[in-house]
């Protein structure tokens, strides 16, 4: 028998000692009934009868509450308790007017409420033993000479024989019924002792696996936190490479900088306008606006004196402004890839395409319509808005109003129509932002513009 078995039977053991303690104590009731009966003239029992059942349950409950409640002692309150209610069945049939049959049986079936067939036997035994000293003391009442029994042992032996009829199935059945439900219940324990075990290896698994999800948790974690340090890292050097480019030029620094937030303005008002909102998601969008940095990176490639020339572009000088595109599109080529690469991917067409025109016009490729990607079209606004309302080496400032009715006029032609009508739409919100960056930059502007003027000059006497 196994631990789990050991364990299962002893706690059933406490169980039904229990049970047994309270059927002897309601017992204690039974010789009450007697003496009541009696006064009232229904039934004639003898009061020392009555009052030696009532003492004999007394004794044997008390005795088995006492024990029950001391753990060691509970195999000797199995026994003494069943017997015990033998014992009182027993004396109940001794009194010549209680006739008793089916309660003899009252004993072994409660035996077998133990699941012990050692118990069931001895029970039986006990049982047939009382049965046999009640039937011998029967045989002695005068009242057998008026049922025409003329000897006390023809009596007796009549008795005993069905008695032990009885006696012999009752003894059948209940061992029997002991036995099967013992290891019925042996099966059952021991299938639920391996369930157990099985839920408690499942337990013990997904412990373990939650350990290590907890433990995987927090290498994601840390490794996320390092990608998130690695990709701040990557936009840190993207903005060092446009402030290198300021120092190329005076204009180009600052441009990247509004445009950048030109692109964010514009690309999310056109997904709130009801457009492209697949493509421009939180995501996208954020892509976009740290994309637009690079746009003109080309441009460190075009020699100073063209790129921060005072005046108009001669056809030689603006071929080789027109390369900066390709040239940025080169450079972003050595880029490692950020985001997984979807930065790389928006970075490379913003940059090589968006001096590309709606109609077609417009230089590297002569792209048109569609052909466009979205950022470039974003980007192309952004920049061209910039560069009208921006102060440059050879113009002044144009205002948001005449900027934004170039806009209107350029709308089909030079921008895609929902572009240009976003743009005209956040006028207000642009000539906020563009007050903002002018109230920032005015401390330096005019030395700037007076060094690169002095700067130019320069250059003009060494040619002389």
């Amino acid at each position: 028998m196994s631990n789990l078995d050991e364990e299962f039977f002893e706690d059933n053991i406490v169980r039904i000692n229990r049970t047994v303690t309270k059927v002897l104590i309601g017992a204690t009731f039974v010789p009450f009934v007697f003496f009541f009966l009696t006064l009232a003239g229904l039934w004639h029992i003898p009061h020392i009868e009555s009052a030696s059942l009532f003492f004999f349950g007394l004794i044997t409950s008390l005795i088995c509450y006492i024990f029950n409640r001391k753990g060691k002692y509970q195999f000797f309150v199995m026994y003494f308790g069943i017997i015990s209610a033998a014992g009182f069945v027993g004396m109940m049939g001794s009194f010549g007017v209680i006739s008793l049959y089916l309660s003899y049986g009252f004993a072994p079936m409660l035996s077998c409420l133990y699941y012990n067939k050692r118990l069931t036997k001895v029970t039986n035994v006990a049982n047939f033993i009382f049965i046999i000293g009640v039937t011998w003391m029967g045989s002695a009442r005068a009242e057998l000479v008026t049922k025409g029994v003329n000897s006390r042992t023809i009596y007796f032996i009549r008795s005993i024989i069905g008695f032990s009829i009885e006696g012999i199935f009752l003894y059948l059945i209940t061992t029997e019924i002991t036995r099967k439900s013992n290891v019925t219940l042996t099966h059952l324990v021991r299938s639920q002792g391996r369930l157990n075990y099985a839920l408690d290896e499942l337990a013990r698994i997904n412990a373990e696996l939650q350990e290590k999800n907890q433990e995987l948790d927090l290498k994601n974690k840390e490794l996320a936190k390092k990608n998130q340090e690695l990709t701040d890292t990557q936009y840190k050097i993207i903005q060092f490479v446009a402030k290198c480019l300021g120092s190329h030029d005076l204009f180009t620094g600052r441009h990247v900088i509004h445009t950048q937030k030109y692109v964010e303005i514009i690309a999310k008002e056109l997904r709130d306008e009801g457009y492209y909102v697949d493509e421009l998601t939180d995501e996208n969008i954020h892509l976009l606006t740290e994309a637009a940095f690079l746009h003109d990176i080309g441009k460190i490639h075009v020699p100073e004196g063209v790129l921060n020339k005072i005046g108009k572009f001669t056809p030689e000088e603006f071929e080789i402004m027109k390369s900066h595109p390709a040239e940025g599109k080169k450079l972003l080529g050595f880029l490692p890839p950020i985001e997984g690469g979807a930065f790389n991917k928006i970075a490379v067409d913003m940059c090589y395409c968006h001096h590309e025109k709606w109609d077609g016009t417009g230089y590297p490729r002569g792209l048109a319509g569609t052909e466009i990607p979205l950022s470039a079209r974003i980007m192309a606004a952004a920049d061209v808005l910039d560069a009208l309302i921006s102060q440059r080496l050879y113009k002044d400032p144009m205002s948001v109003d005449e900027a934004i009715e170039l806009f209107r006029m350029a709308s089909g032609i030079h921008f895609e129509p929902c572009i240009a009508q976003v743009v005209i739409k956040l006028r207000v919100l642009i000539d906020m932002i563009d007050h903002e960056f002018k109230t920032a930059e005015a401390n330096t502007d005019s030395e700037e513009l007076e060094w690169w003027r002095n700067y130019h000059e320069s250059l003009k006497k060494l040619q002389a």
